[in-house]
């Protein structure tokens, strides 16, 4: 196996998920247009809703493969091969009870369903399309994903990339035809759960080639010790993935049961741009995760702590523009797409955009922790903030609808996740106080607010005679110069920018 650099692989993985998330964005927008067009809209309700469910039930995941990941770091880099023939036969086996866990749970839920859709729809087949649902999400464990985790650890991620986009292509092609052809919701779930098995399938034969010694040597067990120590990561993972799924996964579930499916509809419009935005920054972020990985293994803690800063400070400006953007076009961006009647209020676009940065603040405390192994400190902090969100989404959807739903995602994070994980990471992590870092990210989110309260002001005037082709490019120029402008001003002189600009020098100077 040829080796790379932490760089290179770095580059690698962001440059491949890059393109395919925004493959995947692109090829989404027409799938999604050909699904509106082809079948009632309330079809688009249904998805999102069990869409919801099924994250739910991934819950049986339990933070498994964050563990395992976690797990091959050392040996990997230690070229300890039958160590990690042990850590995969254990996460084969795991990932098959998986599977069957969710299932079993799945079905269970079957009676319970008619409870979820307030208003239900007057279509045939509710329960059948749940089943496809469901064992789409059975087969994606059953099928060798755990295999995929021997990529993700080994800095190797692009390769998961590549061939998602293959699949998402396959996927795509197929869906849009079908749908054409036969207007059938059934189709498109039978041609969504074929393209996960083939694309497992073909992912595990490449990790079979690749590594061919991970399938030789000894077959012996795991050592016990060690064993109980992936399984005690796991249980504070456990309450972590817990919580993500509870906020991230009963949104729909909540609306749908107390404000409408309808709603459930809309919102997977708003939710679906707001995912590629968000699966594209990810990217840059996550493609890292396996190289932050090695340098906490070889690399001092002090050097980590300045990374950090600079991960932090990047991730900041990336979601603090992009929810600027989601804040001020999404609702002007579906207008043109799908028509007015597709449109939300200002309160749920307001709630997504706070959702979607409040989010993105986790990501690079989450990507930190997780590579440093920091999952057992606050073991219940992500109950707490699970069941404060249920409480407070139940509670807000009486007077606020689907805003308040929305709404109470961010405001559970920021009661405990905003002030809890940095103090974690700062202690744990890095032995570094923590006070500066909680003064600056005040500093940063009233520029935001200030910065969104502008750009509503011009979109206000932009906009005031209607949503029209022209306007819209003008706003998008606006809203792509000015809030940049204003990080540039403002952050120009910090040792973090510099880093930035040194290094794309360094890039364009190879070339």
């Amino acid at each position: 196996m040829k080796e790379r650099g932490r760089v290179q692989n770095s580059i690698l993985n962001m440059i491949s998920g890059l393109g395919y998330r925004i493959f995947i964005m692109l090829t989404a927008f027409v799938v999604r247009t050909v699904f509106i067009h082809c079948l009632d809209e309330v079809y688009l309700g249904v998805n999102g809703l069990y869409s919801n469910i099924l994250t739910m039930l991934s819950l049986a995941e339990l933070g498994f493969g964050t563990a395992m990941v976690y797990s091959m770091y050392r040996p990997l880099a230690e070229k300890d091969y039958n160590k990690i023939r042990q850590l995969m036969k254990l996460y084969k086996k795991v990932y098959s009870i998986i599977g069957t866990v969710v299932l079993v749970i799945g079905l269970a839920l079957v009676p319970f369903l008619p409870v979820l859709i307030k208003d239900q729809p007057d279509i045939d087949g509710l329960t059948f399309y749940y089943i496809l649902f469901l064992l789409n999400s059975v087969f994606s464990y059953w099928f060798f994903a755990y295999r995929n985790s021997l990529l993700q650890a080994d800095q190797k991620a692009y390769v998961i990339s590549n061939n998602s986009t293959l699949f998402n292509l396959i996927r795509s092609v197929l869906q849009i035809i079908l749908l054409l052809v036969f207007h059938s919701f059934t189709i498109y779930l039978v041609t969504q759960i074929l393209c996960t098995i083939a694309q497992n399938i073909v992912l595990a034969y490449k990790v079979k080639k690749e590594y061919p010694v991970v399938d030789k040597g000894e077959d012996d067990e795991l050592p016990k010790k060690e064993k109980n120590k992936i399984f005690r990561d796991v249980k504070a993972l456990m309450l972590s993935k817990v919580s993500f799924v509870v906020l991230n996964g009963t949104d729909n579930i909540i609306i749908s049961a107390f404000v409408g499916l309808k709603w459930v509809g809309l919102l997977s419009n708003f939710v679906m741009i707001i995912d590629a935005v968000t699966g594209i920054i990810t990217q840059i972020t996550g493609a890292i995760q396996a190289s932050l990985g090695n340098f906490f293994v070889k690399e001092s803690k002090g050097e980590g702590y300045i990374l950090f800063k600079r991960v932090d400070f990047l991730n900041y400006w990336m979601y603090g523009f992009s929810a600027i953007v989601l804040f001020t076009l999404l609702n002007p961006f579906v207008t043109i797409w799908l028509g007015e009647n597709f449109t939300l209020s200002f309160g749920i676009v307001a709630a997504l955009a706070s959702n979607f940065f409040v989010a993105g603040l986790m990501n690079t405390l989450w990507t930190f922790r997780s590579t440093l192994g920091l999952f057992t400190q606050g073991l219940y902090r992500p109950i707490i903030v699970a069941a404060l969100n249920v409480v407070l989404s139940i509670a807000l959807s009486y007077p606020w609808g689907a805003a308040g739903v929305l709404a109470a995602t961010s405001i559970s994070r920021l009661c405990v996740n905003l002030w809890y994980d940095p103090m974690v990471l700062h202690k744990h992590g890095f032995n570094m106080p923590v006070w500066p870092y909680y003064f600056r990210y005040i500093r940063r989110i009233i520029l935001l607010f200030g910065m969104a309260f502008i750009m509503q002001q011009i979109s206000n005037r932009v906009f005031a005679d209607g949503v029209g082709y022209i306007n819209f490019a003008i706003m998008v120029v606006l809203t792509a110069v000015i809030p940049n402008l204003i990080f540039l001003l403002i952050y120009f002189r910090t040792d973090e920018f510099k880093y930035y600009i040194n290094l794309a020098k360094k890039i364009i100077l190879r070339r």
